[in-house]
C-alpha cells in the first residue's frame, strides 16, 4: 500500500500553483513511476492529474520512499506556460520533437 506524507505545502498564487513537498512510502512494492505518483497526489489531494507536475522525485538509498517536489495547476494554459518543455514532456502534457 503506497502512503503519501505532506512535508510541506505552499501557494503560489503569481504562478497559479500549489508547491508541494512530500514523502511517498512504498512498502515492499516497487518504487512508483512519475505517472503513478501522478495519480496517486490527484487522488489524494482531489486535483485533475494533467494539473499535477512531478518537478523531481528522488529515490532514498536503503528505504522503501521517495521524496517527491510536485505543483499542482489550477489550470493547463498555466502549466504549458511556466513549465519547461522537458518538464511537460517527462509528464505526458507535450510530445518529444525529433529535430535534424
Amino acid at each position: 500500500m503506497v502512503e503519501v506524507k505532506i512535508e510541506k505545502q505552499r501557494d503560489n498564487p503569481l504562478l497559479k500553483r500549489k508547491e508541494i513537498w512530500c514523502r511517498i512510502v512504498y512498502g515492499n512494492e516497487p518504487s512508483p513511476k512519475r505517472d503513478q505518483i501522478r495519480d496517486i497526489i490527484s487522488k489524494n489531494l482531489g486535483a485533475d492529474k494533467s494539473l499535477v507536475m512531478v518537478d523531481r522525485s528522488i529515490q532514498e538509498t536503503g528505504k522503501h520512499q521517495q521524496t517527491s517536489y510536485v505543483k499542482i495547476y489550477s489550470d493547463k494554459k498555466s502549466a504549458m506556460l511556466y513549465e519547461p518543455d522537458y518538464i511537460l514532456i517527462r509528464n505526458g502534457l507535450k510530445e518529444k520533437k525529433e529535430g535534424a
